[in-house]
């Protein structure tokens, strides 16, 4: 057993300041608040993980491994996102895997192993992150969440599935304030949390995507089948009744060396 079940446990999950979007990281900025997910209300939905990329950016430090197992304060960085996940009452989990997704396979199993029932997903060329969520529609159920599997955070999810449900959205994406949008997808966002423009990975956005999403079938439905896809690039630019739930929590994109080498220094020296 390589860690135990989280279900009764206060999840030790440490939050990022404003200023640690990861260029801030980059010229030294530190976090220093600290907080925990608590009172969270019901079990919610099944979360997919879009764990099959390349992890081409981080490839120079990290090459022998998917990027989901990249060793973050010790352990698998994947078992930092399912601590989070079980602190948020997700209790089941589909993993999307292709580039040396076998690794993650033997590591995890069923999750028994952590209180949790996971279950996979597989691709045999890159599809990106539109054409591995439609290669799992067989496994998904009407409503579901979808993480990409660099994102390490402290976002309580049932605010975003209650927006999502009040929006009466296909889909919602949790998104933050941000001084660069370079590394990640910008965010444009009307009075009524509509999303009027989503710019994947160019500066100048005020907002950006987390990497966390709410979704129905219905987005899946307008999703290429058998075909490389992107969710930012090719899909959340047109897709209608698509909203933005506004949070402060704090995140990092764990998939450039910078991200990944300040979060590593970070759970290390908070002894996480």
């Amino acid at each position: 057993m390589r860690i135990v079940g989280l279900r009764n446990q206060e999840p030790n999950l440490l939050p990022f300041t404003i200023k640690s979007q990861i260029t801030y990281y980059a010229n030294g900025y530190h976090p220093l608040a600290r907080e925990v997910v608590i009172g969270l209300a019901s079990e919610l939905p099944p979360a997919v993980i879009l764990a099959g990329g390349l992890g081409t950016r981080l490839r120079p430090i990290v090459s022998e491994r998917p990027k989901a197992m990249a060793l973050v304060a010790g352990r698998p960085f994947l078992i930092h996102q399912l601590q989070w996940l079980q602190a948020n009452s997700v209790r089941s989990v589909i993993l999307c895997l292709g580039y040396k997704g076998e690794q993650i396979a033997n590591y995890f199993g069923d999750g028994s192993s952590l209180d949790l029932a996971i279950i996979y997903s597989w691709e045999e060329t890159p599809l990106g992150t539109a054409g591995a969520l439609a290669q799992a529609v067989d496994l998904l159920p009407h409503e579901f969440l979808v993480v990409n599997g660099d994102t390490y955070t402290v976002l309580p999810l049932q605010p975003l599935w209650d927006a999502h449900h009040e929006y009466g959205a296909i889909a919602t994406l949790a998104v933050a304030p941000a001084q660069d949008s370079s590394a990640v997808g910008g965010i444009e966002l009307d009075p009524d949390h509509r999303i009027v423009a989503f710019r994947e990975k160019e500066s100048g956005a005020k907002l950006v995507s987390m990497g966390i999403y709410a979704a129905t079938r219905k987005l899946v439905e307008l999703i290429p089948q058998s075909r490389p896809c992107s969710l930012e690039k090719d899909i959340f630019p047109h897709l209608p009744r698509l909203y933005g739930y506004l949070s402060e929590a704090r995140f990092i994109d764990i998939g450039t060396p910078a991200g990944y080498l300040a979060l590593d220094r970070y759970l290390s020296s908070s002894g996480s």
